[in-house]
């Protein structure tokens, strides 16, 4: 193609030029993971889980007092079938949280409930 007699490339002939692109900013991922408890965190743990436990069966055992009356004369109701009763109200103690986060926002409902 000739303008004024001056020759100008084609589209084609010419690659297009890249930019090159722009380094990404490091940035940190906090740990979804609770940081590493010592050993004396633990066993007071255990030992809150295991009292809040005591206090949910109690007051479980107090509220249903007249259901657990009838369940208990069910004739067809065997060691096993009352071990998983149990364990199926005991597993309601679980949905309690019994620490703080590691931000420090959530509740510690245990300690709430046991007043602690």
């Amino acid at each position: 193609m000739q303008t004024d007699g001056l020759k100008v490339p084609k589209q084609k002939d010419v690659p297009p030029q890249r930019s090159p692109s722009p380094s990404l900013p490091s940035a940190e991922i906090p740990s979804f993971l609770p940081p590493n408890p010592s050993a004396d965190y633990e066993a007071r743990e255990k030992a809150m889980k295991d009292k809040f436990r005591k206090f949910w069966m109690s007051s479980l055992a107090e509220g249903f007092k007249e259901d657990l009356e009838e369940i208990r004369k069910e004739p067809n109701l065997g060691p096993s079938k009352l071990a998983l009763l149990i364990d199926s109200l005991a597993a309601g103690a679980d949905i309690f949280t019994s620490s703080a986060s590691a931000s420090g926002t959530d509740m510690n409902e245990v300690d709430v409930v046991m007043g602690e």
